[in-house]
């Protein structure tokens, strides 16, 4: 790969050099988004209510499998982003050859687990017995892919730790346009509902995947991405357990409170079910910016802190959290003030809008408040202190979140459970950024002050 694809972000205009790097993140998340919603939309207009709740539900489990190890993928991300700030290129291809193993065996793990406990998943759920088949069709379908969803996102992490952003866009983009036309295939004409939008999405991440690595390899990409347990280093595998599993297990206490989340709202009938699942992919959507602009700047701290430049990098948290109010407050306003016009751009079903738009107002405010937590904590987990955002997120997301949850009693109350919650993440995370204690995380042998 020629090297303009491949950059350190340790000099330049921090505004400059952290919004063209995020970018591309912000795109690839809204592709990403974007066809996750584009298996609500054509379910919610070519299939049925039961076929909607299915995709809604089913989507959670297979989200919390991919949660259990996508700490990996950011950890790689971090340790590949510090070495390459270091200019340590052993180190960096010690880390993609590991990650690739590793990825290997777990994703095949979470697949096995995953068919063999289906029903066990979907009942805990408590789907509406209506949506319980389709659930179950697209955990089962989704399960065959996970391998394809890992190699896809391993890519993707190896190259942003490298300080490129764009060729990782291109992919998803390719899987995304692959994703939407095989939605319309497979639910519209063939009339497939939620099995169809599982066996979409896996075809398309595995097309993706493998046009990735043929490019790469195509481009001479600098570092050997073929997979060799000789070049399997354990000293690197304790690394990236010890930077992605605290982020693994973050993502999925929050994953088991949405599940929960979940529970309470299928409890309430189908129509509350899929208007929740349609609600929720909207805020997801109004969460992209931010949460992009964050990826970014875990990569970009990284390098920084690779590099010994411990001033610059938290110069890029400042700036990202910038960045991400930007785009966080007309989003707000949207959300806030507009919730009926947003939900008719998913649904024609006037009591899906209706109880999707209370879910959406009661959950607005966290639009703006998330965007410090996802500053603050990916400034953090650049630097390596993925244990405190893990303790963090997971105290809030345990300890307030789910009493709070297991409390509600109606759509209202379980969409204000998010803010209260972040609230918490807010407050613990400023007074740990403020304290310093973050810097003990830093390897001292690659730091000077600055």
């Amino acid at each position: 790969m020629k090297n303009k694809d491949i950059k350190l972000l340790t000099h330049g205009n921090i505004l400059k050099t952290l919004t063209l790097f995020a970018i591309p993140f912000l795109f690839s998340s809204l592709l990403q988004a974007g066809y996750g919603l584009a298996d609500i939309l054509i379910i919610s207009y070519f299939g049925t209510p039961a076929d909607l709740s299915g995709v809604t539900n089913g989507a959670q489990i297979v989200w919390l499998l991919i949660f259990l190890a996508s700490g990996l993928t950011m950890g790689g991300t971090i340790l590949i982003g510090q070495f390459f700030g270091a200019k340590d290129k052993k180190a960096v291809q010690d880390v993609i050859s590991t990650m690739f193993v590793l990825f290997f065996y777990v994703s095949l793990f979470l697949s096995l687990i995953s068919i063999l406990f289906v029903d066990e998943a979907t009942k805990a759920l408590k789907v509406p017995k209506e949506a319980f088949s389709p659930a179950k069709d697209y955990i089962l379908i989704s399960s065959i892919g996970i391998l394809f969803t890992f190699g896809y996102n391993g890519i993707c992490a190896i190259l942003r730790g490298l300080g490129d952003s764009k060729n990782p866009f291109y992919f998803i983009l390719i899987s995304s346009i692959l994703n939407v036309i095989l939605d319309i295939i497979l639910i519209k004409n063939f009339k497939m509902g939620a099995a169809g939008a599982a066996l979409a999405t896996i075809l398309a991440q595995g097309v993706s995947f493998f046009i990735a690595l043929y490019y790469l390899k195509k481009k001479n990409f600098s570092f050997d991405l073929s997979f060799s347990h000789k070049k399997f280093k354990k000293e690197t595998a304790w690394l990236l357990f010890k930077v992605g599993i605290p982020l693994s297990l973050q993502d999925t206490f929050l994953m088991i409170s949405f599940l929960v989340a979940m529970v309470q709202l299928n409890k309430l009938g189908l129509v509350v079910s899929a208007a929740s699942g349609i609600a929720e992919k909207i805020d997801g959507l109004t969460f992209l910016p931010s949460l992009a602009i964050g990826s970014a700047i875990s990569a970009m701290v990284a390098q920084n802190i690779g590099a010994g430049l411990i001033k610059r990098a938290k110069n890029v948290m400042y700036t990202g959290l910038l960045l991400s109010l930007i785009f966080a407050i007309p989003n707000f306003i949207l959300v806030a003030f507009f919730p009926d016009f947003v939900m008719n751009l998913a649904s024609n079903d006037q009591n899906i809008i209706k109880a999707g738009s209370l879910y959406l107002q009661s959950y607005s405010s966290s639009v703006l408040m998330i965007t410090v937590v996802f500053s603050v904590n990916s400034f953090l987990n650049g630097c390596g202190a993925t244990t405190f955002t893990m303790i963090n997120n997971s105290f809030a997301n345990l300890c307030i979140r789910l009493p709070l949850l297991l409390m509600a009693t109606d759509i209202i109350a379980v969409g204000f459970c998010s803010p209260l919650t972040i609230y918490s993440q807010i407050t613990f995370g400023l007074l740990y950024f403020y304290s310093g204690y973050w810097k003990k995380a830093i390897l001292k042998k690659r730091t000077k002050k600055i």
